[in-house]
């Protein structure tokens, strides 16, 4: 089998349906597990608000990126009209998107175990609001197809990186802080129970736990997300 197919899109969408296929599953055997206190049944919800951040009970993800997505929007219409008033630059723009909207949209991301779908709902966000803060748009042609602006470009033009390079950044930052942490290494060190659905926790991805211990014992961590001029 050619090696390059799985990095085919056909071959990423499918593992992202069986990840939620994966997911349903999961959700389904959460249903039958009670817990009790003072020997009552606790009752059941499907997803509760914890210090501002949702978390469902089959410990998927993706209803607190739908939430944080939801909120990022209405932050973004009434800035956006604010900054189109004042014709701010788009530099400036950027400022602005990641002081407010960014930091809206990613509340939590540092131990988000993110699907590739969830991904890329936040980078289309993303996207969007930079082509708005360049003034660029989509353009239909007289064909009937559309041309796109460059994102890397759009992106470099207001100051701004990936979703998937800040959540990076914020994923490292916080792993100077657990790296030693007793509790950290017994998670990182379980075994499985039997019969349990294996699933990739958040910890395994983007997260260099070397660097982040090394640079624990360097000094203050000080790490930049910002786009170098």
């Amino acid at each position: 089998m050619n090696g390059n197919h799985y990095e085919t899109a056909m071959c990423r969408d499918g593992v992202a349906r069986k990840e939620q296929h994966a997911a349903a599953e999961r959700a389904h055997l959460s249903l039958w597990r009670t817990f009790t206190a003072y020997d009552e049944d606790l009752e059941r919800v499907e997803v509760f608000k914890y210090l501002g951040r949702l978390l469902a009970y089959d410990d998927n993800d993706s209803q607190a990126v739908r939430g944080n997505l939801k909120k990022a929007r209405r932050v973004w219409a009434r800035l956006s009209r604010t900054l189109r008033a004042e014709n701010a630059s788009p530099r400036v723009c950027g400022v602005f998107y990641k002081a407010t909207v960014q930091s809206t949209l990613l509340f939590g991301s540092e131990t988000w175990n993110l699907s590739p779908v969830s991904l890329k709902s936040l980078e289309g966000f993303h996207i969007r609001a930079a082509w708005r803060m360049a003034g660029k748009r989509p353009q239909k042609l007289r064909d009937g197809t559309w041309t796109y602006p460059n994102s890397a470009e759009v992106l470099d033009e207001v100051g701004l990186n990936t979703i998937a390079h800040y959540i990076g950044v914020r994923r490292q930052h916080i792993a100077s802080y657990i790296v030693d942490k007793p509790i950290f290494r017994n998670c990182v060190d379980g075994v499985r129970k039997r019969g349990s659905s294996v699933r990739q926790f958040w910890w395994m991805q983007s997260m260099d736990l070397e660097e982040a211990r090394a640079a624990r014992f360097a000094g203050p961590v000080v790490l930049s997300d910002d786009k170098e001029d």
